[in-house]
């Protein structure tokens, strides 16, 4: 019983190091996305809060060559009183 719960202890840290190493190595390209976005509304005269914050943290997706923003990331910054061509920039700036 007790090498059935070591083998399971162990099979679980081994699933848990190769999901974590994909999560940590992802990590700074989102947050230059990240950045990049809340720096285009900043430059656009914007003030940069909470709600552009959590806006800016929808990522773009990749279509083919181009990148399309998140709907809820431009819904967000147009909610935040962005105009709506400013928040379609910003949003595909966060991929």
């Amino acid at each position: 019983m007790k090498t059935t719960i070591k083998r399971a202890s162990v099979t679980l840290a081994v699933i848990a190091a190769s999901v974590s190493v994909p999560v940590v190595t992802a990590t700074p390209a989102s947050a230059a996305a990240y950045v990049a976005c809340l720096q285009y509304i900043s430059d656009s005269g914007y003030e940069v809060g909470p709600k552009v914050r959590s806006a800016c943290g929808h990522k773009a997706t990749r279509v083919g060559p181009l990148w399309v923003a998140n709907l809820n990331c431009v819904n967000k910054l147009v909610a935040a009183g962005v105009t709506a061509l400013e928040a379609q920039t910003a949003c595909i700036r966060a991929h």
